[in-house]
């Protein structure tokens, strides 16, 4: 399994009470999720960006956020679409 499969199947599911873009994970998804994107080379890399916030910076037209609930069951992952600035005006 890839980091991209794990987030798929965690986004491919709705949860009540949470924005579309926003998952509540576990503590063993999160965990496992790390360790996914640590053993795969070509996954990019996990960034801190705050005490208990990550930034996972990845090929593809999404970025994600994880933010860890300090001492919870409970965190919270951030889908956000990559939006790029074209190069010249001809490309809008």
């Amino acid at each position: 399994m890839t980091p991209h499969d794990l987030i798929g199947s965690i986004f491919a599911r709705a949860q009540d009470g949470v924005a579309p873009d926003v998952r509540r994970i576990t503590s063993d998804q999160l965990k496992y999720l790390r360790d996914l994107i640590v053993r795969d080379a070509e996954a990019g890399k996990l960034r801190r960006d705050g005490a208990h916030r990550e930034a996972w910076d990845c090929a593809g037209k999404w970025r994600y956020a994880i933010e860890e609930t300090p001492g919870g069951k409970l965190h919270r992952l951030t889908r956000a679409r990559r939006i790029e600035a074209p190069a010249t005006l001809f490309d809008l």
